[in-house]
């Protein structure tokens, strides 16, 4: 898979020449050949003159290779299925976002990823019918406050029937599962899913408590009575860290942080942050059973972080992941991987 064929959406091209995550991703353009796709609210003098000029000063190679094409903003929702990357300009669309996602598309809500996309490159290296696609929403979410905080890494997917309220970022790394039904109600706070994590159905993350010191805890920040009182007294990021496996109808509580390689068993409500890496903790609050391996083969999973390999070894090594390494001396964990 590359992304040669990116969908710019937005009000005006002077406003999107001022977008940092389409100067990130015209700088990261290498000379192949890619089609950028224009879809303006407005679309006053010649955009694509302008683009193109402009593009032409940041990045003189990558603009030489750059195909310009202008539409109609809403026209952008029927050119989804012709692109494989989506960056949503303001005033955003977030219908458009939400389907970028749908059909697959790398969404670049941050500069950061949009910086990938010019030199991005990934074999297709999974059977065809596990889909050709960047990252992917199944399905339709319930509710989704704000899609444009939303950065989904490559291969990572939300099912269906998300509810997210969120106010602040929401980042899910490569390769991760948010599972169905899921419900984020993170009013500020951040919320972030390592590379190659899975959580099950009904997970509930909560970033924020409703203060008990005040007269009432009725805390609703919308509508006739939301003079009453700030909407929460503690906020707190959650992160998962990458390789956890989350059970279903699990409670995240605002702050906690979970561990490379833990496993979260069904119904936990976690209260606080689950520091041993490769634990297998349960229980209301959650607490720690027992560890998923001893603590040499911990000890050398931390360091081969295999998370980060490229998709190429871990295609190679597709024969270790499906090892049992529980008894294995660290001797032989090196053999499993040896080129």
């Amino acid at each position: 898979m590359i992304l040669d064929r990116i969908l710019v959406t937005g009000g005006t091209v002077s406003a999107l020449l001022d977008d940092p995550r389409l100067a990130a991703l015209v700088d990261s353009l290498t000379g192949r050949p890619t089609w950028l796709t224009l879809a303006l609210g407005e679309r006053g003098g010649d955009p694509r003159a302008a683009l193109l000029g402009w593009a032409e000063q940041r990045n003189p190679a990558g603009a030489r290779a750059l195909d310009v094409s202008v539409i109609d903003a809403p026209a952008a929702s029927r050119a989804l299925a012709a692109h494989t990357a989506l960056l949503a300009g303001e005033p955003v669309d977030r219908a458009v976002v939400v389907a970028g996602w749908q059909h697959g598309l790398c969404v670049a809500n941050s500069v950061a990823q949009a910086a990938e996309i010019g030199g991005f490159a990934e074999e297709d290296l999974a059977p065809a019918s596990a889909g050709r696609w960047y990252s992917m929403m199944e399905g339709a979410p319930v509710v989704i406050t704000h899609p444009e905080r939303i950065e989904l890494g490559y291969g990572a997917r939300i099912n269906p029937r998300a509810v997210i309220h969120n106010e602040g970022a929401i980042r899910i790394g490569r390769g991760s599962l948010l599972g169905a039904d899921a419900e984020l109600n993170l009013y500020t706070a951040t919320f972030t899913i390592g590379r190659f994590c899975h959580t099950s159905s009904y997970l509930a993350a909560i970033g924020s408590r409703h203060t008990v010191h005040y007269p009432s805890t009725f805390a609703v920040s919308r509508g006739p009575y939301a003079f009453l009182g700030e909407a929460a007294d503690e906020v707190g990021d959650i992160v998962l860290g990458n390789d956890v496996w989350v059970g279903a109808r699990v409670v995240l509580l605002p702050g906690v942080h979970v561990a490379d390689g833990c496993v979260v068993g069904a119904g936990s409500v976690v209260t606080s942050s689950l520091t041993e890496p490769y634990g297998i903790y349960a229980g209301n609050p959650a607490r720690l059973l027992r560890h998923r391996f001893a603590p040499h083969v911990v000890k050398w999973l931390l360091g081969i972080q295999w998370w980060n390999w490229p998709s190429r070894r871990l295609w190679e090594s597709r024969g270790f992941f499906a090892t049992d390494i529980a008894d294995k001396t660290e001797d032989d964990l090196w053999k499993l991987i040896e080129p």
